[in-house]
């Protein structure tokens, strides 16, 4: 695997796209258009650098949305997904791309067949540490989990020699492909430059709702959701005017009924609000109000390896956070800085920090600052463009 992109000294301005006008098609059968990761960073980085951007996904209806044409894609039940490969492979294959940038393991099937019929570059997008996030699938058949995981983990990588260029969430799911000699770049989530101008700008005037915390994310027991509620619980022993938002979707529908009833019985309905998914341009207006972040992984191998990408969005909003101290984690905590490491499976451990950090807010806002400079000197997404645009040239040069 070649990481000779990661580093590339380049600019926006200087790529061969505004030359060219070449044309990229991204794909997703699992993802929204509008997902945070593929629409706001990725395809409209490649807008704004002059590439014509087509992207093929779930949405309601086709558009043109910041320059970028968005084909849209039914939303179909999880075991309905193969139905929209057919589709995939024939919207993409009449865009006329010159290059095409896939996000979903399960493409890894299909994409092949539209590089036949194309004659061009593909490029694989991994977000995930995708064969132990299988582990962790409560919808599969527990026998089931382990095999799977284990077919993915060699499959994958084999699978995806056959394309053109890599690209990964983090450097830890990187590692899993060291045998695979392409072209790659690393572009964790950071958070995008205007959003951390915004948060910024914000954070100065806004006043912050007294002992609220916030958690942005899909809710499990492997994210924590269940610790949260009991760690919570001690909280509002301690701090009764305390608050939390779960600010997300429930990734089983059955879970979100027992916590609802958890909380009913404990009688904390009051103090734990479940709010849902808000869309992405909205987050921060959640995140202006609260006094702390939360992240409550829970220690599994995928979460060990994943760098949790609200991490940083609680940070460029001057939000200390309370997190789990997992690998994936801890490379981001400095001494008295903004991130306060707790065991992960402790929920003793969750609340006697929340509790430090909205009993002193004063704390918590010179701390809030120190996060916010973290973000606004390296981990926002401006530190990623130029290795996402110098993958694209590489790809492209060689065809």
């Amino acid at each position: 695997m070649r990481l000779e992109t990661d580093d590339a000294e380049v600019s926006a301005s200087s790529h061969s796209s505004d030359q060219f006008g070449r044309k990229v098609c991204i794909l997703s059968s699992v993802h929204p258009a509008l997902d945070n990761r593929i629409f706001y960073r990725e395809a409209r980085t490649l807008r704004q650098a002059g590439y014509d951007v087509v992207l093929i996904a779930q949405h309601d209806k086709d558009e043109v949305r910041d320059g970028i044409q968005i084909l849209a894609l039914p939303s179909v039940p999880r075991w309905q997904r193969p139905r929209l490969w057919w589709l995939i492979l024939m919207k993409a294959r009449a865009v006329g791309a010159n290059l095409f940038h896939f996000h979903d393991p399960e493409l890894l099937l299909v994409v092949p067949w539209l590089k036949l019929l194309t004659r061009r570059p593909t490029i694989y997008d991994v977000h995930e540490a995708n064969a132990d996030f299988i582990r962790l699938k409560r919808y599969l058949p527990g026998w089931l989990r382990r095999p799977l995981a284990a077919l993915v983990a060699a499959l994958e990588p084999r699978l995806a020699a056959f394309h053109d260029g890599l690209i990964f969430a983090d450097e830890r799911i990187a590692a899993s492909f060291h045998q695979v000699e392409l072209p790659c770049a690393t572009g964790p989530n950071y958070p995008l430059r205007d959003l951390l101008a915004d948060a910024m700008s914000v954070t100065r005037e806004s006043i912050r709702e007294k002992q609220l915390v916030v958690h942005l994310g899909a809710h499990d027991p492997y994210r924590g959701s269940r610790l949260m509620v009991d760690a919570f619980e001690t909280v509002v022993r301690r701090l009764p005017e305390a608050r939390l938002w779960l600010i997300g979707s429930f990734v089983e529908e059955s879970h979100e009924r027992e916590l609802r009833q958890v909380i009913h019985t404990r009688g904390l309905s009051d103090s734990i609000k479940l709010l849902g998914r808000v869309p992405f341009a909205d987050i921060g207006h959640y995140l202006s109000l609260a006094q702390v972040g939360w992240v409550a992984l829970q220690k599994v191998p995928k979460y060990e390896k994943n760098v949790p990408t609200k991490l940083f969005e609680y940070l460029a909003f001057g939000l200390p956070v309370v997190a789990s101290d997992l690998p994936s984690v801890r490379q981001f905590a400095v001494d008295d800085g903004p991130i306060v490491l707790v065991a992960p499976g402790v929920a003793g451990e969750h609340a006697a920090a929340l509790v430090e950090l909205l009993a002193d807010p004063g704390e918590g806002r010179r701390l809030g600052i120190v996060g916010q400079q973290m973000v606004n000197d390296r981990y926002n997404w401006s530190e990623v463009e130029d290795r996402l645009l110098a993958l694209y040239d590489t790809v492209l040069n060689a065809c």
